[in-house]
């Protein structure tokens, strides 16, 4: 009875503190609510590779190829030859180089550009002081050319357009539009020039005229006119360029003309104060009159000298001078000769006399009749 009893309080106790127990304890942590699975993040993207700069290149070399044509077209090659190859050479180089399959490369085209527009562009600069310069002195130099072949008397108002092109150029100029200044001033250039040019060819025609040299040399004359007349209608119609480079054809064929005509012309009077200087030899000018027959046979000594140089303008008049000498020496050698001759009859006549009346005179002594 006794055991029975303690396995019951052994029971009980088990019980107690399995209450006392379970009280006290903490409780169970509450698990988390089930969650969905969450899909893996996607892998970071590439990095971003900058595209190349290709239009900042086109830019880039687009302004170096300006300022290049610029110092071209305004001579600076002739005007600066040192700084112009050193340009020229990053110009080149920039051009060799010149890649745009990365970014890098197209920022070290655009350098490479940039470097050599910037070389290009204080040359240009340079290049255009110089080119107004030199614009100036010889615009300068053909209107003073122009002025002393007589165009300020014989065509002022063409002087007065010259003028007027080379102030419309100076505005151009002022304003940078330097392609349009040039183009007037070679305009003005050539109005001045062709003025110059057009001035001694006139004189020279005149001078044909003048000498009545047209016999000489008719068909190239002819052809020098025609020519002439042409380069008036490019003048009046604007073409200034056209006109000047007929001028410069026209020119030399007056010239030739006219040497061809001296030529004959010195010819001519040389084979005549050659029958002038025998005719006065004939009559024993260089004895009669020898002074002057020594002055004449002087002037023909320099016409030959001149005549074989080729110096036919010289040597014409000089023969001409000469050839009247011989023709006076000649006439008064003749009037010598024929007052000797006159003088000698007359003598003869009185020695004629003279024996008649010697005779008469005897006959009388010896008392005839």
């Amino acid at each position: 009875m006794k055991s029975k009893c303690i396995v019951w309080f052994l029971l009980f106790l088990l019980a107690f503190f399995t209450v006392v127990a379970c009280k006290s304890a903490p409780p169970p942590p509450k698990q988390p609510p089930a969650q969905a699975e969450e899909p893996a993040p996607p892998p970071p993207p590439p990095p971003v590779v900058a595209a190349p700069d290709v239009a900042g290149v086109d830019a880039a070399s687009a302004r170096a190829e300006a300022a290049r044509k610029l110092v071209m077209d305004f001579e600076g090659p002739s005007f600066f030859p040192p700084e112009w190859d050193s340009a020229d050479a990053l110009y080149s180089d920039a051009v060799q180089q010149r890649k745009t399959s990365t970014a890098a490369e197209a920022r070290d085209s655009i350098a490479r550009f940039n470097k050599a527009a910037d070389a290009l562009e204080a040359l240009a600069e340079k290049t255009l002081a110089a080119a107004y310069e030199f614009a100036d002195k010889e615009l300068n130099a053909a209107r003073n050319a122009a002025i002393d072949s007589g165009a300020m008397a014989l065509v002022p108002d063409v002087i007065l357009d010259a003028d007027n092109i080379v102030a419309k150029a100076l505005d151009q100029y002022g304003a940078k539009d330097y392609y349009a200044a040039k183009d007037s001033a070679f305009d003005a250039y050539d109005i001045y020039t062709g003025l110059k040019i057009g001035l001694d060819a006139y004189e020279i025609r005149m001078e044909i005229a003048d000498r009545g040299f047209e016999v000489y040399a008719p068909m190239d004359i002819a052809i020098a006119d025609e020519t002439m007349y042409s380069a008036a209608d490019d003048y009046f119609a604007g073409d200034y360029y056209s006109a000047v480079g007929k001028l410069n054809e026209a020119l030399p064929i007056y010239e030739a003309a006219i040497n061809t005509a001296w030529e004959s012309f010195a010819n001519e009077k040389r084979l005549a104060a050659g029958s002038e200087r025998q005719k006065a030899l004939d009559l024993k000018a260089n004895v009669a009159v020898r002074e002057d027959f020594n002055s004449a046979e002087s002037v023909y000594n320099r016409a030959n000298a001149a005549f074989r140089g080729q110096r036919f303008s010289e040597a014409g008049p000089l023969f001409v001078e000469c050839g009247s000498m011989f023709e006076v020496v000649a006439w008064v050698a003749l009037e010598k000769r024929l007052a000797a001759e006159d003088a000698l009859t007359r003598a003869n006549e009185r020695v004629l006399v003279s024996d008649e009346v010697a005779r008469n005179a005897e006959r009388i002594l010896e008392g005839g009749r």
